[in-house]
């Protein structure tokens, strides 16, 4: 039995999920992978989206250090590395997502990043079957599942979550922006994430900092004692139509 294996059920007994939700750690010290149990590591470069795949497709637990790693977004959001000029000067961006440099100045500007240096590696998880204590947890979910978590985290706060994005990087939105500012982080799945990481057409990104997953929890079954639930229930109506059928095959009848 897996150390979060409670805290998994609670989330699938409310949202009902395809897909394993994901614990996600920074670690400063490679060495660190040492300390976890089952981990496998590529034996070639991915892009980091993919470890995340395997984790909550597959249930294995992925270890990532910046040699593993090949999307360069990915290495200056988790500040893997330096945000270096190109970066800065749009040119991931121009011609691709901007049509200006003036334009892909500002998306590169916008993109959240941990400090460089902090951390070297990660190691992501399905929820159920780690022994380590993650930082974040990810869960892809349809808009309605989505809704749900949202609702969870707004039981106790009020108001209403606040979206940010620019559809790229989304680890730059999921990881660095839910560890910078501990909130709950809504986002797209990116090119990388659709492209390698299996992720659907139909699929948001819900990236829960672990600190507040069981007020999240405890939100999400305070409203469904509510009334509003995973699956949304259907309201039941008479289908007029067959209304209309049944009295023209009684009049055919007579």
């Amino acid at each position: 039995m897996g150390k979060y294996e409670e805290t998994d059920e609670k989330l699938n007994k409310y949202l009902r999920l395809a897909t394993f939700p994901v614990a996600v750690k920074l670690l400063r010290n490679p060495e660190e992978f040492n300390d976890i149990k089952f981990l496998k590591k590529p034996d070639k470069e991915v892009a980091l989206c993919q470890i995340f795949s395997y984790a909550r497709y597959y249930a294995w637990t992925m270890g990532c250090i910046k040699d593993d790693n090949i999307c360069p977004l990915a290495d200056i959001a988790l500040g893997f590395e330096e945000r270096n000029k190109l970066f800065e000067e749009g040119a991931f961006f121009i011609g691709r997502y901007n049509s200006t440099k003036e334009a892909a100045k500002k998306t590169a500007a916008s993109m959240p990043n941990i400090p460089p240096g902090k951390f070297n590696a990660i190691v992501a998880g399905a929820l159920n079957r780690i022994d380590f204590e993650p930082d974040l947890i990810m869960i892809w979910g349809n808009s309605a599942q989505i809704m749900r978590i949202i609702q969870g985290y707004l039981w106790n706060k009020g108001g209403k979550i606040t979206m940010s994005t620019f559809c790229d990087g989304v680890c730059a939105e999921t990881i660095s922006n839910a560890i910078i500012t501990g909130e709950l982080q809504v986002a797209f799945p990116c090119l990388g994430d659709r492209r390698f990481g299996m992720a659907l057409d139909t699929d948001l990104i819900a990236s829960i900092p672990f600190k507040i997953v069981n007020e999240i929890i405890e939100g999400m079954e305070k409203t469904h004692k509510a009334g509003t639930r995973y699956p949304i229930p259907f309201q039941l109506s008479t289908p007029e139509f067959f209304i209309k059928l049944k009295r023209q095959l009684k009049k055919v009848n007579k």
